[in-house]
């Protein structure tokens, strides 16, 4: 089984450090059989993403695990 982790990264795919600024978030799918390969991309919403519906558009993607840091109330 696959388990896809989303994490906040900026255009040049290093992590992004703020999840509510960063300029999209670069998905991997990890199984137990095999290492983390990359498995798409899904760019931010325009403006602060912590506003947004960003979690709902992720786990559409099948995402089930965010990592994430320097996150406010308005994201939590």
């Amino acid at each position: 089984m696959n388990t896809i982790i989303a994490v906040p990264t900026r255009a040049n795919h290093t992590v992004d450090d703020h999840f509510g600024h960063c300029f999209q978030f670069t998905l991997f799918s990890v199984s137990d059989q095999q290492a983390a390969q990359e498995a798409g991309i899904v760019l931010s919403p325009p403006g602060c993403g912590c506003k947004s519906n960003i979690a709902a558009i992720l786990k559409q993607k099948g995402v089930s695990i965010l990592l994430a840091g320097s996150m406010g109330e308005g994201a939590l």
